[in-house]
């Protein structure tokens, strides 16, 4: 799977190339936690609404003459709930491709990077300490040149 191609909104085809995922590269990674996030997401609205389209329906049935259908939308809130929990835990399910990626950067590549960084700044600089044959940067020069007397 390239960086270019959609990642799609069809429930199967994204668990399929969540499957053709080998684990090769820092890419593969983040191709996972993207389809991963866009599972949850699309779990999370489907499910959600069916909770929603669950709960309409079971609020309208009648029930005891004397709780004006009351008790019927308290027991399908109580139904529809369970879905709710489910479409809430797709949910954490897609944070958790995103997260696992968030992680990798943090203690993998932000190390690496840091790293790099520290060879780069230390190659331009000269050791502190003795050296011979380099002029400081601060002086004049040798005693008795640039005016001074030693």
């Amino acid at each position: 799977m390239s960086d270019g191609d959609p990642v799609g909104s069809n429930l199967g085809q994204l668990i399929k190339q969540l499957d053709a995922i080998e684990f090769k590269t820092d890419r593969d990674l983040y191709n996972y936690a993207k389809i991963l996030r866009a599972i949850g997401f699309e779990l999370f609205l489907r499910v959600g609404m069916d909770a929603d389209m669950i709960s309409a329906i079971l609020s309208q049935y009648k029930g005891k003459w004397y709780t004006f259908g009351l008790q019927s939308k308290v027991r399908a809130r109580l139904v529809s709930g369970h879905l709710m929990a489910g479409a809430m835990a797709a949910k954490v399910l897609g944070l958790s491709g995103v997260k696992m990626y968030a992680s990798f950067v943090k203690h993998f590549i932000k190390p690496e990077q840091e790293a790099e960084a520290e060879a780069r700044k230390g190659k331009g600089k000269s050791k502190p300490g003795f050296s011979i044959g380099d002029k400081p940067s601060d002086s004049a020069g040798k005693p008795g040149e640039g005016g001074r007397a030693a």
